[in-house]
């Protein structure tokens, strides 16, 4: 892992998020990115100093983003990190500079549903894991230390999902956990427990030297049943894949996602990358540094 973007509104959550980011680049040797987004006109840094004196509630963001990003460098002054802003639709900058920058892992807070009304709740979240091919890691509360002891996989382990679950084994392998793959039996119609079970085998068998545990966990909704056995655990992550998103697996699985994604206090990682990922394209790129504004 060599980069990680952490998109922020300089929130108490968004710098959760930016906590956990740091250290995991500690941990990997990899370098932390903060993008934000400013209500700006399109081609701001092009405009004469009089034409931009217009827009004085655009320039005190600017000042105030400043100011925030300055504080971050100054709090994290040890990180490798680099600060960025985009003056268009944050959801569209975010996937492209996963392209521009060859982002590893996103990294956001998120307060889920019911939460303060800050910009990275709910939708803002469900749609970056919708969307964006990258793996994301949704952060919820203030992490003591970054400690994964037992790790959930949660999935219907088709073979499809096995290279998803390579991407997983190496982000986590690091940490050594206790890893415990999980299907949900909502349904009496649904496949046996033998099936089930023999379905994790290829998983189980990718896991080595570390610890892998199999288990049918049977409850009446997949989303509840993935919270109820991580409680039963005493889960530290929960790890979903999210990499095949044809409409009928949408309907049977990622809707279920986003639903974990709002309810669960946990980390959530979500797996989703890109196979062949193109080389980032010199043409039209709108997200530039704070520093070279002011």
């Amino acid at each position: 892992m060599k980069n990680i973007l952490v998109p922020t509104d300089f929130s108490e959550c968004a710098d959760h998020a930016t906590d956990v980011a740091v250290l995991l680049a500690a941990r990997f040797g990899a370098k932390v990115h903060l993008l934000t987004s400013l209500p700006l006109p399109y081609r701001w840094g092009e405009m004469p100093e009089k034409e931009q004196a217009k827009y004085k509630m655009a320039l005190d963001d600017i000042r105030q983003a400043a100011w925030f990003l300055k504080e971050r460098r100054k709090k994290y002054s040890d990180a490798r990190m680099t600060t960025n802003w985009t003056d268009s639709d944050l959801l569209k900058n975010v996937g492209e500079y996963v392209h521009q920058h060859k982002i590893d892992l996103i990294i956001m807070g998120s307060h889920g549903l019911g939460g303060k009304n800050d910009l990275f709740i709910g939708s803002t979240t469900q749609k970056v894991v919708r969307t964006v091919h990258c793996p994301v890691l949704i952060i919820k509360n203030p992490l003591e230390k970054l400690d994964f002891g037992k790790v959930i996989f949660a999935s219907d382990f088709q073979t499809e999902e096995l290279p998803a679950f390579e991407v997983f084994l190496d982000f986590i392998k690091s940490f050594s956990p206790e890893i415990h793959l999980v299907a949900i039996r909502a349904s009496a119609f649904q496949t046996s427990d033998k099936t089930m079970r023999d379905a994790m085998l290829p998983f189980k068998k990718l896991c080595p030297p570390m610890l892998c545990k199999a288990h049918v966990f049977k409850y009446f909704d997949v989303s509840g049943g993935i919270q109820a056995f991580s409680k039963k655990i005493g889960a530290d992550l929960i790890v979903i894949s999210n990499h095949h998103r044809h409409p009928l697996k949408r309907m049977l699985f990622g809707s279920n996602v986003e639903l974990i994604v709002n309810y669960v206090d946990l980390p959530v990682l979500t797996v989703d990358f890109e196979e062949n990922k193109p080389e980032p394209s010199s043409k039209n790129k709108r997200t530039r540094l704070v520093d070279v504004v002011l």
